[in-house]
């Protein structure tokens, strides 16, 4: 299974009328950091994952788009 990480969050950063330099600031990485996940570059350290859900308002398993039947599988990203 592969999870497109890195549109899903520049799709809620959207949502939420957020720039990359706020969500950046919010999670004390830089823009370019931010930049790089929404690109597919990079993906944000896993440390980050509960500050980066709380900042776009969702779950960690809706930030991996992750439905029921899916929990305990195991991720291609």
């Amino acid at each position: 299974m592969n999870i497109d990480i890195g549109s899903k969050i520049k799709a809620l950063r959207l949502t939420k009328s957020m720039t990359q330099e706020q969500l950046a600031k919010a999670l004390h990485v830089s823009a370019q950091a931010v930049s790089k996940w929404e690109i597919g570059s990079s993906l944000p350290d896993i440390q980050l994952l509960p500050a980066l859900s709380v900042a776009l308002g969702t779950s960690i398993d809706s930030l991996f788009s992750l439905a029921d039947g899916q929990r305990g599988q195991k991720l291609d990203i």
